[in-house]
This record gives structure tokens, sequence and C-alpha cells, in this order.
């Protein structure tokens, strides 16, 4: 029974793990609140979980603030850019007959645009690039590891639409998008870092190790 809950136990890292995923989810809903700071949010939890996959993780906190303070403006900016293709392309599909071979079009671009944010953030949580490279490289590498892509814009769908079809009182819902970040992105970091690993084969170092 005490090996069972012992420090070095598998109950009890798994309970410490899920314990610091509750609170770096709550940090993560709390910081995306004002919606124009999803992006510096999501990607200092991307640091965080990426760091647990290294075997580099420090203190949760400390290392979330510090990618979000870090990585702030360039995340800001990228989120705008998101939003307001993603509202065009909106409205172009609310406004396309669906019988125009310019709506199936639509979907297509639609798909472009999620796979190469959902590269974005996790990229961003990493490597340091100035704003033009990091959505060419975004694109690129979205474009280049398909399998990754569609396996991360269906799981973010899939999410997205368990959350919306769910019926449940207003104050439920950021509780189901925590579950469902919490869920989601230690998920796509194994993804995202075996793909970044064939970029930077020490990415699992820490800087001063390199």
């Amino acid at each position: 029974m005490n090996n069972f809950l012992g420090l070095e136990s598998k109950f009890y890292k798994v309970g410490t793990w899920l314990g610091d995923m509750a609170v770096l989810m709550l940090l993560w809903f709390l910081c995306s609140v004002p919606v124009f700071t999803l992006g510096a949010s999501t990607t200092a939890v991307y640091y965080v979980t990426t760091r647990q996959i290294s075997g580099r993780e420090g203190y949760m906190s400390k290392d979330f603030f510090k990618s979000f303070l870090t990585n702030f403006l360039q995340a800001t900016i990228a989120t705008v850019i998101m939003l307001v293709l993603l509202v065009i392309t909106y409205i172009n599909i609310s406004a396309t007959p669906r019988n125009s071979v310019f709506f199936p079009l639509q979907f297509l671009i639609l798909y472009e645009i999620l796979a190469t944010f959902l590269f974005l953030f996790p990229l961003l949580s990493r490597f340091d690039m100035k704003m033009i490279k990091l959505l060419q490289m975004s694109f690129t590498m979205a474009n280049r590891h398909m399998l990754t892509s569609v396996s991360a814009v269906l799981l973010f769908c899939i999410g997205i639409f368990l959350i919306y079809i769910v019926e449940a009182p207003i104050y439920i819902y950021p509780i189901f998008l925590m579950i469902f970040m919490a869920v989601y992105t230690p998920i796509t970091s194994l993804m995202y870092m075996n793909i970044f690993r064939k970029y930077q084969p020490d990415i699992d170092k820490d800087e001063d190790e390199m």
C-alpha cells in the first residue's frame, strides 16, 4: 500500500500530472478570456506540455507565464490574423450557393487555416522566428506532414462539435473547454514534437545544453 501511494508510484505521478493539468487549463482559460490573448495562452500551454514530453518541465505556472509574456506580441498578431481569416471564410461559406463549384473550395480554405494555425502556436512555443517566417513554416509543415495535420484538425473539430451539441448551462461550457484542451494539447504535443525533432534534433535539450 505504501508503494502504491509513495512519491515514486505511478498513482502519485498520474495524480500529480492531473492536478498540474487542471491548474494549467485554469491558467489557459483565465488568460484567454479577452479572446485576442487566446493565441498567447495556447502557446504557453504548448510550451509547458512539450517541455513535459522532453522531460524538462519546471515550475508549471512559471513556465506558462514565461512563454505567455515572451510570445505575447507574435501570438496576439497571429490570433488576430486567424480570427479575421475565419470570419471571412465563414462569410464566404454562408454566401456561396451550395451547388456552386466554389462551395467545396471554401472548406478546403477553412482546413488550410485550421491546419496552419494549429501548427503555428506549438511551433511558436519552441522556436524563435519572425512573424512572416512563422506563418510560412506553419503553412509548409501543415502541408508537408499531412497525417499530423489531418489528425489535429479532425480531433479539434470533433472536440468543438461535441461541446457544441451538449446541452448545459452556459457556465458549464468553460469546464468543457478546459477538459477538451487538457486532452487535446498533450496528444497533439506528442504529434508535433515528433515532427519538430526532424527539424531540430536537439529540441529536447535546454538552451544551455545545446
